[in-house]
């Protein structure tokens, strides 16, 4: 492979990685009132905003403001309503979430008191109610790193399962083929409605195990993932185990199975998720053409976790339906061609109700094979991805490396 092809990987994928989101809408908002004055605050955490309903921080963030009067703030929890005011001139705080059908009072011997028992509820200490706040979270919001939207950990543990049943490392073929080694990095922004933005970034190894004299392989993955918004970060990863089992030269099926775990203290947000799924990958060759058509069902479930002082459970159980087309040619001749590709994914998300149930990519590629020992890698291939569905687009960019 030329020296000129991988510099020019190199560069497209660097030039895809996100941008600044200096411009994206924080997380967090809060509009303070007391005494006829209100004053609005953004934040890119949580307990940093519910903290702005202490007295001490209502003495500094509102002049007006006197010790024990009534007092109100509007909150914007990543796109979710809630409310806590101080209805009266004592210490006691109501909070209401209408979207989860919340309506608490805390006391305390002072407002501090009062104001560090609702971060405690948030964290946990509220159970159930905190798994209802979470839910509406991923059924309302765009940018919960759990769920409900096309960057978080489980719908890219589906695009993980479907990979791995699908791309180029699981599909290569040949009974005692060498065992391969995969490394791909992605990059890019998801947009929502509100001004949200999600920059996210994904590292993934691979490896593919061969048995001899046969077509099967075992084939191991993990993805890891960093996705920020406004300045809120998380992080996710999972690990993928899948056995491919060929069914004819053409057909093969993938069972798999998968942990992962994401987590962000900004958000307030954390989860285990396991899944099971299966894959079907068939291929076939037409007049100098090459075509793909992967299928994929998978069940999810998302579920409690302890995180320092955080032990919430999301409660969460979905199915993904992934299925996707994919059209090739050579553009060049000789035993490495340079190869284009372009494929269409749809999927769908069955279950309990989350912001992007239905999510549509349409990516094109172009890969190449080595012909000569010039390389410690066979294969790469640079691409571009666009995806949109209920209220959210996407924009990636990635490179896949075999070994």
């Amino acid at each position: 492979m030329n020296k000129g092809f991988f510099l020019l990987t190199a560069a497209a994928v660097s030039a895809l990685l996100p941008l600044s989101s200096a411009q994206a809408r924080e997380a967090f908002t809060a509009v303070l009132s007391a005494n006829g004055e209100s004053r609005t605050y953004s934040y890119d955490s949580i307990e940093d905003a519910i903290d702005s309903v202490s007295g001490t921080s209502l003495r500094s963030l509102l002049p007006s403001y006197r010790d024990n009067a009534p007092a109100s703030a509007s909150f914007n929890l990543r796109g979710l309503a809630a409310m806590i005011e101080y209805p009266t001139a004592g210490s006691t705080i109501v909070l209401r979430v209408p979207s989860a059908g919340i309506e608490r009072t805390f006391t305390g011997a002072t407002r501090d008191e009062a104001q560090d028992a609702v971060t405690d509820y948030f964290k946990g200490a509220g159970g159930a109610d905190v798994t209802k706040v979470l839910q509406a979270a991923v059924r309302e919001t765009a940018i919960d790193p759990v769920a409900g939207n096309p960057d978080s950990l489980m719908s890219l543990m589906g695009e993980a399962d479907f990979a791995q049943g699908t791309d180029a490392l699981g599909a290569a073929t040949g009974s005692g083929a060498p065992n391969l080694l995969g490394f791909s990095v992605e990059g890019g922004r998801g947009t929502a409605s509100g001004g949200y933005d999600q920059d996210r970034v994904s590292g993934k190894l691979s490896y593919r195990f061969n048995f001899e004299e046969s077509n099967a392989a075992v084939l191991v993955d993990l993805p890891v993932n960093w996705v920020r918004s406004g300045e809120s970060d998380s992080l996710s990863g999972s690990f993928g185990l899948g056995v491919r089992l060929p069914v004819t030269d053409r057909w093969s099926i993938t069972p798999a199975v998968r942990a992962g775990v994401a987590g962000s203290i900004d958000l307030g947000a954390a989860a285990v998720v396991y899944s099971g799924s299966v894959t079907s990958d068939f291929r076939w060759d037409w007049n100098g053409w090459h075509f793909g058509l992967g299928n994929m069902a998978g069940l999810y479930r998302a579920t409690g976790v302890s995180v320092g002082d955080y032990d919430i459970d999301y409660d969460l159980t979905n199915v993904i339906l992934r299925n996707g087309i994919s059209i090739s040619r050579d553009l060049t001749e000789g035993p490495a061609p340079l190869r284009v590709t372009a494929a269409f994914t749809d999927s769908r998300y069955l279950g309990d109700d989350l912001y992007v149930e239905t999510f549509d990519e349409i990516a094109v590629s172009f890969s190449k094979g080595t012909d000569n020992g010039r390389f410690s890698f066979d294969w790469v291939e640079l691409g571009a991805a666009y995806g949109f569905g209920d209220d959210y687009q996407r924009i990636m960019g990635k490179l896949k490396i075999r070994f």
